[in-house]
């Protein structure tokens, strides 16, 4: 019995390091699993996380409204002003509101591993069949990576699109857990012209993407359990849960019923007691030769361990966490957390958000529905000061003028345009700096040689 005891242990022991590990513990391959969280992070629990977790569905959204705070240009590389390829470009992409459709696309792909975008255009073919060319653009259709599947691979070993997908499909129907009436799901053909994938963190294969929250995954289980345990524990105390407490051979074996009824048991008295206590707040309590109390749980103050989570978790977004989480003093986000940030949406938006708007520009040109063309994506400073900021610039750039003025020199260190720019007003023919022969400016001359101007001899 002892040899199949001990036999059982090393086969369990051997599975478990089968198996592989469960955390970063190697003293305990299964501290993971003691700590209740998972070894393998799915779709659907990534999704569940941003749609129910505060701090999840912040980092998404605090993500996505930094990078996508003002809308990128579109336009020829050589031309600053709006050029009829511009123009058109723009119409194409206002027509079907495309804008907010890439913006959606981001939110999906920062949830999943990937998000894909599905084109609809007016070319009288199926999905099932390749793009090209087409007389209008329909749609864009962004999906989450539950969406979209493979259905078939190229195998041609020699072929240059060896390893690629040949075809793809899309579930037309809403996602787990919304009503759907018992309609079946629907899954429609679409052919790889059809479909752009974006996979943030990926350089090749879009399944090796790396989504936003799950790095942090773990730490938001912690947030999970130290806010809901408090909660609990707020709750345990506030439905006072009454003990009843009797002496030895005090306790009675059974309490007359009212009106005349059957006799009720000890336990069916309190428990009628106690829910009309709960439920009531000028109910009471009869009892003889015993005591009742309210059990109360020691509540702890969750802020340490939560901050210390909540801490981790902006790091594994590289959110600093006073962007993410704000500050219950008062006290806003410092300007260096505010650089790092916006430092960090300018990097996305250069490294992911330029090339997926650069594939679909030049698809929709290969497609005809934009003319062809040299093109760039600018976006606008994610930076730029705020009105207050440009007009605290403005005063301390016209004291720096009096100040100068007051030293001595004659001409002013910016002119009215100069001026004008600062608070992004229209430039103005007549600068305001004066030029030769103007009567202000011999009048200072004059008045810094000490001779009076023509004009008041």
């Amino acid at each position: 019995m002892t040899d199949l005891v001990t036999n059982s242990y090393e086969i369990a022991r051997a599975r478990t390091q089968f198996l592989g590990d469960l955390g970063l513990d190697a003293k305990r391959p299964t501290a993971w699993a003691q700590y209740g969280y998972s070894q393998h992070i799915s779709f659907d629990m990534l999704l569940a996380a941003y749609e129910r977790g505060g701090a999840a569905h912040g980092a998404v959204h605090k993500l996505l409204d930094g990078c996508w705070q003002k809308l990128p240009r579109i336009k020829s590389p050589a031309s600053d002003k709006e050029s009829p390829w511009e123009k058109k470009a723009a119409k194409v992409l206002r027509g079907i509101n495309a804008w907010a459709k890439l913006r959606d696309l981001d939110r999906r792909n920062l949830v999943g591993r990937y998000a894909a975008l599905i084109y609809r255009v007016g070319d009288g073919k199926k999905l099932s069949e390749p793009l090209e060319r087409a007389t209008r653009l329909v749609d864009l259709i962004p999906v989450y990576e539950s969406q979209i599947k493979i259905t078939s691979w190229h195998s041609d070993a020699n072929a240059e699109n060896y390893g690629t997908p040949s075809m793809f499909q899309y579930r037309r129907m809403a996602l787990p857990g919304v009503d759907t009436q018992g309609r079946p799901e629907e899954w429609a053909d679409v052919h790889p012209s059809r479909v752009q994938i974006l996979a943030e963190g990926s350089v090749g294969d879009f399944f090796e993407g790396v989504p936003l929250l799950r790095a942090g995954f773990n730490r938001l289980v912690d947030l999970d359990k130290i806010s809901g345990g408090s909660g609990e524990s707020y709750l345990k105390n506030s439905a006072r849960t009454i003990v009843f407490k009797y002496d030895t051979g005090g306790m009675p074996m059974a309490i007359p019923g009212p009106d005349g009824k059957e006799p009720l048991s000890v336990r069916e008295a309190h428990e009628s007691q106690a829910r009309a206590l709960n439920r009531s707040s000028d109910a009471s309590i009869v009892m003889q030769g015993g005591d009742a109390t309210t059990l109360q749980t020691t509540i702890s103050d969750p802020t340490g361990p939560w901050t210390i989570a909540a801490n981790e978790f902006a790091a594994s977004v590289r959110i600093p966490f006073t962007i993410l989480f704000g500050q219950q003093t008062g006290r806003l986000a410092s300007d260096e957390d505010k650089s790092d940030f916006a430092n960090r949406c300018a990097a996305r938006q250069d490294g992911e958000l330029t090339p997926m708007l650069e594939e679909l520009v030049r698809r929709l040109q290969a497609a005809g529905l934009i003319d062809s063309g040299e093109f760039e994506v600018e976006w606008p400073p994610v930076n730029a000061p705020s009105e207050k900021d440009k007009a605290e610039l403005l005063g301390k750039m016209t004291s720096a003028m009096q100040q100068a003025f007051q030293a001595g020199l004659v001409e002013p260190l910016f002119d009215a345009n100069e001026l004008r720019a600062v608070m992004d007003f229209e430039q103005r023919d007549d600068d305001g700096m004066p030029t030769e022969g103007d009567p202000a400016r011999s009048e200072r001359q004059d008045q810094d040689d000490g001779e009076p101007s023509p004009g008041t001899r």
